[in-house]
């Protein structure tokens, strides 16, 4: 009914003027002219850009400055409907000048603001920096009614470059600004904003407690468009949640609201979803049913709507001139009457025809490219088996005939040292070297092994690892105090080469501590903050001078493993011990 309303106005107020238009518009009617509601400008452009330059032209002849700035501004706002960016960027800038010149800072900040929101899909930097200048005006002048809209946006560019901290930051700014004002249209809007991000990041007990919140003040304010979205974010909630039947039901109660009051766009995300959720069932039949409903309202919203309102305003706008034009054919139009119904007919029949056809054609279309994502899954998966069998293999291989061979060297190194040895120390010690090199040798290559047969080593795999190793390096070795504290919840795994190269890491950090500083305590921590796990390993012997020292293969290895990790490296070192510090962001949290 609202949307009735206002195309009546948007109707009636352009047909008053059109009988006007050879007349210059009083200050009164350009302020009315501009003031038309958003969807009536955005819906034929074409037609509010006629418009626009009329109340300009004599908002000019007046000197009308913010009537001036006011059209620039519904301008600009035509060009980027009409993707007419460069015109866009002329108008808007226009219209902040003069904005500037009224000093109606808190125009500027919001014109600002939405400038760079526009920008969000052809350059999301520059969007972001237009942003960042639209909010320094705001808060400079305290335009808090803008800064709700400003924060809003600039939280979602925040969202789109997965900076998710700050994206939170001005959600819950522009959150504070709304419940200052007690704004409760606006309050559920931000409160779904911070909710679905957390969903984003499974906090699911966060979200949940968010959208409850924004969807129990559209319960109480009647808010119906609003409580059928929060009904399809539940659906989102509980299909992330791997609640299939709950994420069905909301989006299945998100469809009778949006059907109800013709939220079309909704109702297609809605059938959309369904469709998703009934296939994930292997309920095919429904499934189906809700994807051929998701078709039709895409296209209905892409196509049919736009058009029919485009022709409603083009015939509102025209009608002067073609009732001049109906006095003089009124006669005509009784014989050819007969003839624009058979034609029409004759389209209609033909567009329907057409329609059904095309559908068709969509479902065919849609079913072979089902199969063909069928056969690239099963391609996929049967490459990932081979792959996997000669990863085993490689391992036998390493293990059966390397492992052998290794082993075979120890006891030929070990009866040359009993035969050729004694007496000769130079000789024992090279073939005890062998050996324990040899041996070390194996035990790589056990880690290898270890590491080849997962594709991927848990937290858990890892905690062990390491564990293992210290456990061992604390029983052959006396007079050095080993500890080792683990404390991390939220990682879960890591790929195989991810994980290796932390193990090995540590362990030639650790072999260095024994190696060359004489120490009598070296601590190793594995820790967490801020979405990043923290490693550190210490150690109180003598150090060294970090701008003296010649740096040696193993600190070259763990700079080359801690790049691969794209992770920060960094060693600080004094006369009291070494510290070698790596952070590494968690790319496997879920």
């Amino acid at each position: 009914m609202k949307n009735y309303i206002s195309i009546l106005f948007a109707l009636l107020l352009t047909q008053l003027f059109s009988l006007s238009w050879g007349q210059t518009y009083s200050v009164k009617q350009i302020d009315s002219v501009l003031n038309m509601p958003y969807d009536d400008i955005v819906a034929n452009t074409s037609k509010s850009l006629q418009l626009f330059n009329k109340v300009l032209s004599d908002a000019k002849k007046q000197n009308y400055k913010l009537g001036i700035a006011n059209s620039y501004d519904k301008m600009a706002l035509c060009y980027f409907y009409q993707s007419k960016y460069d015109l866009q960027s002329k108008y808007i800038f226009m219209a902040i000048d003069y904005f500037n010149q009224l000093k109606q800072y808190d125009k500027v900040a919001s014109l600002y603001g939405s400038y760079g929101y526009h920008l969000k899909r052809r350059n999301l930097d520059s969007g972001i920096l237009y942003m960042q200048k639209g909010l320094k005006i705001g808060e400079k002048h305290n335009a808090e009614y803008e800064l709700r809209a400003i924060y809003d946006n600039y939280g979602v560019l925040k969202e789109m470059k997965k900076e998710y901290d700050s994206a939170f930051l001005f959600y819950n700014k522009s959150l504070t600004l709304k419940e200052k004002a007690n704004d409760k249209i606006g309050i559920p809007y931000s409160l779904n904003k911070i909710g679905m991000l957390q969903l984003t990041l499974k906090q699911f007990a966060k979200a949940k407690q968010n959208l409850d919140k924004a969807y129990q003040i559209r319960l109480e304010i009647d808010d119906k468009i609003g409580i059928a979205e929060n009904l399809n974010f539940y659906g989102y909630y509980f299909f992330e949640t791997k609640d299939h039947q709950k994420s069905i039901e909301y989006f299945n109660k998100a469809l009778n609201y949006s059907k109800t009051y013709n939220y079309n766009y909704l109702t297609q995300d809605n059938y959309q979803k369904l469709s998703e959720l009934y296939e994930l069932n292997s309920d095919y039949k429904t499934a189906l049913d809700n994807f051929k409903n998701y078709t039709i309202y895409k296209d209905s919203i892409s196509n049919i709507n736009l058009r029919i309102k485009q022709a409603e305003l083009d015939t509102a706008f025209d009608t002067e001139r073609k009732e001049k034009e109906i006095l003089t054919q009124k006669a005509d139009l009784a014989v050819k009457n007969t003839y624009i119904v058979i034609i029409i007919s004759l389209l209609i029949l033909s567009i329907i025809v057409g329609y059904f056809m095309l559908k068709n054609q969509k479902m065919k279309t849609l079913q072979l490219q089902k199969e063909n994502e069928l056969k690239d899954a099963l391609l996929k998966i049967e490459t990932q088996n081979r792959l996997q069998e000669q990863r085993l293999q490689i391992s036998r291989d390493l293990h059966d005939n390397i492992g052998a061979q290794l082993t075979f060297i120890i006891s030929s190194v070990d009866s040359l040292k009993y035969a050729f040895a004694d007496g000769n120390p130079k000789l024992e010690d090279k073939l005890n070297n062998i050996s324990s090199f040899t041996k070390e040798t194996i035990y790589e290559l056990r880690d290898t092994i270890w590491a080849m047969n997962k594709e991927a080593i848990t937290i858990e795999d890892l905690k062990t690892r390491i564990s293992n190793f210290i456990d061992n390096a604390q029983l052959s070795l006396n007079g050095i105090q080993f500890n080792f504290n683990f404390n991390t919840k939220s990682f879960q795994s890591f790929s195989s080469r991810d994980g290796m190269n932390i193990y090995r890491l540590i362990q030639e950090a650790v072999n260095n501590a024994i190696k060359h500083a004489k120490a009598s305590q070296i601590d190793v921590s594995l820790t967490e903050s801020n979405n990043k796990i923290n490693i550190v390993i210490s150690d109180n012997g003598k150090g060294f001078d970090l701008a003296t020292a010649e740096i040696g293969n193993g600190l070259n290895t763990m700079k080359k493993r801690a790049t691969e990790l794209k992770g920060n490296f960094k060693i600080e070192s004094a006369e009291n011990g070494t510290s070698i510090y790596l952070s590494l962001p968690n790319q496997t949290e879920f």
